[in-house]
């Protein structure tokens, strides 16, 4: 199911404010509200996902003075630049400013505003899921290059290990010939060989990575098994 797009309507002529708003729902979006001023369309611009910005505003600022703020605020909010039969100079700037379309109001408006609706939303859609699909390439050559790593770690790791078993199993074949205290040091040095052996059987599960934030907004990538697998964990 698609994401709702919530619609502000920045217009202060209130005829014309009621007809986009009957647009807007025939389209089957939602308002968030209608602002007559440029400082009530900034007071609720960071709710919607689309602004339909009129020129002309009550006071002394225009739609152009709105569409800066919100760029400059850094909102991802499409803004569609509504202008008046003649004001192509006006439609060229916004687009400058970041708009994403424009629309002049004529005899024609009712019928091109719902076209125009759209076309944003539909190519807002695409814009996100490309770049969905972008960190999913990232991901999988996250994951692939920890695949890389993790072989050659692993290759590097066993050979040792295994030498260090045949070691410990010649001991264990003549414990009576070992020092006082000899065979609890034995003991303790199987302990942490299966402990190694544990974590390199871990090492070779991981097929995925993920990202957390931890306190003080430092991110770091965290290794764990793929779904599914189960794996020792909060071994001290």
């Amino acid at each position: 199911m698609p994401p709702v797009v919530k619609v502000l309507i920045v217009e202060d002529d209130p005829a014309q404010a009621r007809l986009v708003q009957a647009l807007v729902a025939h389209a089957g979006l939602s308002t968030v509200g209608t602002a007559p001023s440029a400082q009530a369309a900034l007071e609720l611009a960071a709710e919607a996902d689309l602004v339909l910005l009129d020129y002309r505003l009550a006071g002394d600022r225009t739609g152009l003075d709105v569409l800066r703020e919100i760029r400059r605020r850094g909102l991802q909010a499409l803004v569609v630049m509504m202008t008046g039969h003649g004001s192509e100079r006006v439609a060229a700037e916004a687009l400058q400013l970041g708009a994403n379309d424009y629309i002049i109001k004529d005899e024609a408006f009712a019928q091109l505003l719902p076209e125009v609706l759209t076309r944003v939303v539909r190519v807002r859609e695409i814009e996100r899921a490309l770049a969905e699909a972008q960190q999913s390439l990232i991901r999988a050559e996250r994951r692939a290059a920890i695949g890389e790593i993790v072989v050659a770690l692993s290759h590097e790791i066993n050979n040792p290990l295994m030498a260090l078993q045949a070691q410990l199993d010649l001991l264990r074949l003549d414990e009576a010939a070992l020092p006082p205290g000899g065979k609890a040091a034995l003991a303790q040095a199987g302990e942490q060989f299966t402990r190694i052996a544990e974590l390199l059987k871990r090492l070779r599960e991981l097929d995925h990575e993920a990202t957390t934030t931890y306190v003080g907004g430092t991110r770091m990538t965290d290794l764990a098994p793929a779904p599914g697998r189960q794996g020792r964990t909060g071994e001290g």
